[in-house]
C-alpha cells in the first residue's frame, strides 16, 4: 500500500471511528477530491491510453472544434456581446478548452475555469498558456461572478459523489461504509429521505442520488444572467435508468481501463463513477429558475454541428489532418462506442434561442418527464 493509500484510509477510518459508518457520498468525496490523497489530485494521467478511461477529448481536437462551433452560434444568438463568457467545471488538463479556443473565430472570450485541486490547476494554466491573458481561475463555483455566456462541464457530473440505496419489497436502505481490520465494507441502514420513484413491478432494485445536485445547481444559476448551461455526460432520463435492466445500480470502479469489482479498494487509486440521472439534473434546473432548452444524444448533437463546421467533402483523397479528424468523429458518433452513451443538456436562461446541436432533438420535456 503507498504512502497515499495509507493516508487516505487513516482519514476515513477515524471518521468511521468517530461517527460510525459513513455515506458512500462522503466516501466518494474523499476518495476522489481529497487535496493531498484524492484520486484526482495525483499527478499521473487518468486519461487517454496511459490512464484509467477515454474521454471525447481524448481522440482529438475534433471534439473541441464541434462545441467551439455551437458556443460561437450562442455567442451570436446573445447579440455578440464583449463580455461574452465561458465557464468550465471539470477542465481536467485544460485540454478541451485548449481544443475550443484553437478554433475559436475572432478574439477569444472571457474564459473562468473552476478547479479546486493545485495539481489540476498547474496543468491547466501550462496548457492554456496562449491564452492566459483571456482566463480566470476560481476554487469553487460560488466564486464565479455574474455573467453573460456558457457554462459548460464534460463528464463533471458523473464524478459527483453519489448515496447509494437499495429497494426490497417497498422498503429503502441505504448502503453505508464501516471497515474491519483489513478493509473497508459496506452495511445497510434504514433510510428515510426522499427516494427515487421506481416502478413498483421491480421486487429489488439499487441506485444512487446525488445529494449536492441542488445546491450545486442553484450555485452557478445564480451567477448566469443570460444564457446557457451545456452539461455533457453519460447516463439516462429516469424511464431508462429505472428499468428492471438497470437493477443492480450504476456505481463503477475502473483503473487502467478495466473495472474494479469493489469500489471501496484501495481509495484513492482508481475512479468512482455512476451514470448521471438527467431528469433529476433537469428537475433540479427548474427548481433554480433555468429552462430546458435541449436534449439529445452525442451522436445527434456531434451530427448537426459537423454538418455545419465541416464543408462537403472533395472528390480527392483527404489530406492527413482531414483525415484524422474523420476518424474521430466517426469514433464520437459510433453508437457502439461514446454516440449514443453520452448526452447533451441544454438549459437556458432568460433565452429561447434554438441551438443547432438539437437540430435532430425530440421535446426535451417528453424526452426527460415521460
Amino acid at each position: 500500500m503507498s504512502a497515499k493509500s495509507r493516508g487516505l484510509e487513516a482519514g476515513l477510518r477515524a471518521r468511521i471511528a468517530e461517527h460510525g459508518p459513513i455515506g458512500f457520498d462522503e466516501f466518494m468525496a474523499a476518495a476522489l477530491y481529497d487535496p493531498r490523497h484524492g484520486y484526482y489530485a495525483a499527478e499521473n494521467s487518468r486519461t487517454g491510453k496511459r490512464g484509467d478511461f477515454f474521454t471525447s477529448v481524448s481522440v482529438g481536437p475534433v471534439f473541441g472544434k464541434l462545441l467551439a462551433a455551437q458556443f460561437l452560434e450562442m455567442r451570436g444568438h446573445l447579440g455578440n456581446p464583449r463580455d461574452f463568457t465561458l465557464v468550465e467545471q471539470g477542465a481536467n488538463d485544460g485540454q478541451l478548452m485548449a481544443d475550443i479556443l484553437g478554433a475559436w473565430s475572432g478574439a477569444p472570450p472571457r474564459v473562468v475555469i473552476v478547479e479546486p485541486l493545485a495539481n489540476l490547476r498547474a496543468l491547466q494554466q501550462e496548457t492554456l498558456a496562449p491564452w492566459k491573458g483571456h482566463i480566470t481561475h476560481l476554487s469553487h463555483e460560488c466564486e464565479i461572478p455574474g455573467f453573460t455566456g456558457v457554462f459548460f462541464a464534460n463528464e463533471l457530473l458523473d464524478a459527483f459523489p453519489v448515496k447509494l440505496l437499495t429497494r426490497r419489497q417497498g422498503a429503502w436502505s441505504e448502503r453505508r461504509v464501516a471497515c474491519d481490520e483489513k478493509e473497508f465494507v459496506f452495511v445497510e441502514t434504514s433510510f428515510s429521505g426522499a427516494s427515487p420513484s421506481v416502478p413498483g413491478e421491480i421486487d429489488t432494485f439499487a441506485t444512487e442520488i446525488c445529494p449536492s445536485l441542488d445546491p450545486w445547481m442553484e450555485s452557478v444559476a445564480t451567477k448566469l444572467h443570460r444564457g446557457w448551461l451545456l452539461l455533457i455526460d453519460y447516463g439516462h432520463p429516469a424511464a431508462a435508468r429505472y428499468h428492471s435492466a438497470r437493477a443492480a445500480g450504476s456505481l463503477a470502479a475502473y483503473r487502467d481501463h478495466q473495472r474494479v469489482e469493489n469500489p471501496l479498494a484501495d481509495p484513492g487509486h482508481q475512479d468512482l463513477t455512476a451514470h448521471v440521472d438527467f431528469t433529476a439534473v433537469a428537475g433540479a434546473a427548474q427548481r433554480a429558475g433555468l429552462s430546458l432548452a435541449g436534449f439529445t444524444d452525442q451522436h445527434h448533437a456531434l451530427t448537426s454541428l459537423a454538418a455545419r463546421t465541416f464543408p462537403a467533402m472533395p472528390g480527392e483523397k483527404l489530406s492527413p489532418e482531414a483525415a484524422r479528424e474523420m476518424r474521430a468523429l466517426r469514433q464520437l458518433l459510433h453508437p457502439e462506442s461514446m454516440g449514443t452513451s453520452f448526452k447533451f443538456l441544454a438549459l437556458a436562461k432568460n433565452t429561447s434561442a434554438p441551438l443547432a446541436a438539437f437540430q435532430f432533438a425530440r421535446d426535451p420535456q417528453a424526452e426527460l418527464f415521460a
